[in-house]
């Protein structure tokens, strides 16, 4: 694969090691509904965005529920259960050989901007990326439209980028802005419903000579 100039950089799964978190998080608000709670495979094999018809698809009745009071539920228990949250396995060495080796690096996130910038400072790795783009809210929307703010903001080069995600999400919103996308198998998706739709690599510390 041919080393691009600019690399626009998913956080949640993909950066940020926080499969198990989710699935503790979900799990955490079927268990008092009475809903069946899921495993981290199938956890794995159903999430999707938009999230409300994944949320439907484990049971919640959204026609009885507000969609708000949901969404700052997750993020609550989300937050609750945050202290244990870690970098993916080799994540802050391949952000500092990418670095180095001179690719602009930004962040397209669904999270809360205000939140993802926290993590950034609290990981300590801010200094390795030239801006961040993340949601307005806590709904988990709008990512292709804040790509396409990120384009028009930031001497970004399509044909010359590459998007790393870990949901097919990443790889509809790459395709959409036109950047071709490689998707990271340990994320909030299983490998064979990623391998449908782009590339995909498995290990975070091989990635700077896969780019090479």
């Amino acid at each position: 694969m041919k080393q691009p100039e600019t690399i626009i950089w998913d956080w949640n799964g993909t950066l940020l090691d926080d499969l198990a978190v989710n699935v503790e998080t979900i799990n955490a608000m079927l268990h008092p509904r009475a809903l069946p709670v899921i495993t981290r495979r199938q956890y794995r094999g159903a999430f999707a965005f938009p999230v409300r018809p994944y949320y439907a698809s484990l049971g919640f009745d959204l026609s009885r529920e507000n969609w708000n009071d949901i969404a700052t539920e997750y993020t609550d228990i989300y937050a609750s259960l945050s202290p244990t949250l870690a970098l993916a396995p080799g994540a802050l060495e391949t952000l500092a050989a990418l670095h180095r080796a001179g690719i602009r690096q930004y962040i397209l996130s669904a999270l809360r901007e205000d939140l993802l910038a926290d993590m950034l400072q609290r990981f300590k790795i801010s200094q390795f990326f030239h801006a961040i783009r993340g949601s307005a809210n806590t709904h988990a929307d709008g990512k292709i439209a804040h790509g396409r703010e990120l384009l028009a903001r930031h001497p970004i080069r399509p044909a010359t980028s590459l998007i790393i995600g870990d949901t097919l999400h990443d790889a509809e919103v790459a395709e959409t802005l036109g950047i071709p996308s490689l998707l990271y198998t340990r994320g909030h998706n299983s490998a064979s419903r990623l391998r449908q739709k782009s590339h995909t690599f498995h290990q975070m510390e091989r990635l700077p000579a896969l780019l090479a």
